[in-house]
């Protein structure tokens, strides 16, 4: 009887291993010019009721994505075949490795990482035929200009200047205006900023796999409180003008934000893509950070 268990669990290991795979095909021509698109095939093979995660991709080092990712589903029997169609564009010349491209595949009970391998390809300057003699194709023509063909741009250019002041001027009251009426919100920083992360987790960015957009929102919601809090201009900043310039006593604490936007730094500008368990760190680090000002707030309104 138990070997029969052993045998059955070995075998539901077996089918679940293979019927998650991936293949991919690279269409290009002979010779790759800079920005001359090629065309990225993926077939990702799974279950019918697995889940795909896709990552952020926009730009993939000197490869540029054009349009949009174009997917297709085809169930067959109790598996589903996921094509995705990608068009790059490359925009520098030399020999560049085309990155692989990594996919969570998420069961029922276990997640899974099907990844593309590293493609080598070699990108070309278009280079112009320098034996061809360059020729005028006609002669020059005379060209003659009255009174109405010089006043006529004048006239243009200066109603254009003047439209331009006056629109200008009309912005600055409009600015103004909105200065004036302005809200001031006057509930405690931490308590607005979560109710911005209160918002963010609803719409379970980390389950559809937008890391990129996850990051960038957390990123902004620790900048926000900080800026209201310690009272530095810190949504504008960059992660090395808040080392220099947030002044805090305890060490730990300004060691802690900082490693958190370093982190997000790297997913919003080195396309670094992370995995679930950092992400839900950085979330639960960061919904803890903002209770414990509750404490805080409570000693001072006491004193």
């Amino acid at each position: 009887m138990i070997k029969k268990k052993y045998a059955i669990l070995l075998l539901f290991l077996f089918v679940n291993l293979f019927s998650q795979t991936i293949t991919h095909n690279l269409e290009k021509p002979d010779s790759l010019y800079i920005g001359t698109p090629f065309n990225l095939s993926i077939n990702i093979f799974t279950t019918k009721s697995d889940t795909i995660i896709a990552p952020e991709i926009d730009t993939l080092d000197i490869f540029i994505l054009k349009g949009e990712i174009k997917q297709k589903e085809t169930i067959e029997n109790e598996n589903k075949i996921t094509n995705l169609k990608m068009m790059f564009q490359p925009f520098d010349v030399g020999e560049y490795i085309f990155p692989e491209l990594e996919f969570m595949i998420k069961t029922a009970d276990s997640m899974a990482i099907l990844k593309t391998p590293e493609i080598k390809i070699l990108v070309q300057s278009v280079i112009a035929d320098s034996t061809q003699e360059i020729k005028d194709i006609a002669k020059p023509l005379s060209i003659y200009l009255g009174f109405w063909d010089i006043f006529v741009p004048i006239l243009a250019i200066a109603l254009l200047v003047l439209i331009i002041i006056y629109l200008k001027k009309l912005l600055k009251r409009k600015e103004l205006l909105e200065e004036e009426q302005k809200y001031i919100d006057p509930r405690p920083a931490f308590v607005i900023a979560l109710e911005l992360y209160t918002k963010l987790k609803k719409q379970n960015l980390l389950e559809k796999g937008n890391f990129l957009q996850l990051h960038f929102r957390l990123s902004f919601i620790l900048r926000f409180f900080i800026e209201k809090y310690y009272k530095i201009n810190a949504v504008e900043m960059t992660t090395n003008e808040i080392r220099a310039d947030l002044q805090i006593d305890k060490h730990t604490e300004k060691s802690q934000i900082l490693e958190f936007l370093t982190f997000a730094d790297k997913i919003k500008f080195a396309k670094f893509i992370p995995t679930m368990q950092d992400s839900e760190k950085a979330m639960e680090w960061l919904e803890n950070y903002l209770h414990s000002f509750e404490t805080v707030n409570e000693e001072n309104e006491d004193a």
